[in-house]
């Protein structure tokens, strides 16, 4: 359903998922920046979304401001990580019997994700799907707190490879958290005719980690 929440930049657009299962658990799902098409109902974004209410989670996926119905400018970053926490603290305001919490972005979503998963000891595991390692500043990702999933295109692979590999390597030797790594073949940077592979990705993962 839609809902409007209210955040410091006023109203902000939302989607929110209610599992009908009891003590079901939770996820926020975080959009591109605007200037690569990104908002709420991006086909990435969307497909992270659906991908956790197929696993029965109580889900919602929001508009950052600027960006849709939501009131105020996109500011890429901090404006951006107060309505991301504005929407973590009402998703669990509404569900606060459930034991998983989850974060899973797409590209700047992802940044913010992870900067939020290193706030909230209460998280239990991420996703982040293109995060742009080469373009966002991911020195505050350590000590990783949860085990979580990096998915990247085949496109970006060739291009960023070592740079990847190393986050990822750089991570698991922290130890205190487990990164696994999935790479989405033949896919451009937008995943283009990939959904269902990106989906299936997920999906297998949730599958994994979920009790």
């Amino acid at each position: 359903m839609d809902i409007n929440l209210t955040g410091a930049g006023g109203r902000i657009q939302a989607s929110y998922h209610k599992s009908s299962k009891q003590e079901a658990p939770i996820a926020v799902i975080f959009h591109d920046i605007p200037q690569n098409g990104g908002n709420m109902n991006e086909q990435v974004t969307y497909t992270l979304f659906y991908a956790f209410v197929q696993k029965g989670f109580n889900v919602i996926r929001f508009n950052f401001r600027g960006i849709g119905n939501t009131q105020g400018v996109f500011e890429n970053g901090e404006a951006e990580l107060t309505d991301a926490s504005t929407i973590v603290d009402w998703i669990q305001e509404q569900n606060e019997e459930s034991s998983e919490f989850w974060l899973a972005g797409f590209g700047f979503g992802a940044w913010i994700a992870m900067q939020i998963l290193m706030r909230r000891i209460e998280i239990t595991g991420f996703i982040a799907v293109s995060p742009q390692l080469k373009k966002f500043d991911f020195s505050f990702f350590n000590p990783v707190p949860c085990d979580g999933l990096l998915i990247e295109s085949e496109a970006e692979t060739l291009m960023f490879d070592d740079t990847i590999k190393a986050f990822v390597t750089g991570v698991n030797k922290q130890k205190t958290a487990k990164l696994d790594y999935a790479v989405i073949n033949e896919a451009n940077s937008k995943y283009n005719r990939k959904l269902k592979d990106l989906f299936l990705t997920v999906s297998k993962y949730l599958n994994k980690r979920l009790p």
